[in-house]
């Protein structure tokens, strides 16, 4: 398995694709295939469930959600931490608009059949609802 990485890395492509690589070795070949890694100035698409490898070898990310990608000019450790921070973000943006739904429901049903200007004001909040895609009633 040396040979073939020392083959693929020597040749110089303008581009190279792992696929768990690190599992196909011993350590000392893992430890040589990463400080080969670090050096390589060309494309590299690494596929890898180490994430000490990853650690050691990546400088930019590319993640595939949903069919969309995003990059992330960081190593594999900043990597990590922006994403947990962008989900804990999401988290409290979706929390914060389900208790927007939720007051505006409640003030709908206490004050939409009373008085005409507080129907007004219940139905006006419903369709900002809806206008800002919160709720689709």
């Amino acid at each position: 398995m040396r040979v073939a990485f020392a083959r693929a890395l020597f040749i110089r492509r303008f581009m190279l694709l792992l696929d768990e690589s690190a599992n196909h070795v011993d350590l000392d070949a893992c430890v040589w295939l990463e400080e080969e890694l670090k050096t390589f100035k060309h494309i590299l698409v690494l596929l890898s469930h180490s994430q000490d490898f990853l650690v050691g070898v990546c400088t930019n990310i590319i993640h595939m959600h949903n069919k969309k990608l995003k990059y992330y000019m960081s190593n594999y450790d900043q990597y990590v931490k922006i994403r947990l921070e962008l989900e804990e973000n999401q988290m409290k943006r979706f929390h914060w608009e389900q208790d927007q739904i939720a007051h505006t429901k409640n003030y709908n049903a206490k004050f939409g059949h009373g008085s005409a200007k507080l129907a007004q004001q219940a139905q006006s909040k419903e369709k900002k609802m809806v206008a800002s895609g919160l709720t689709g009633s």
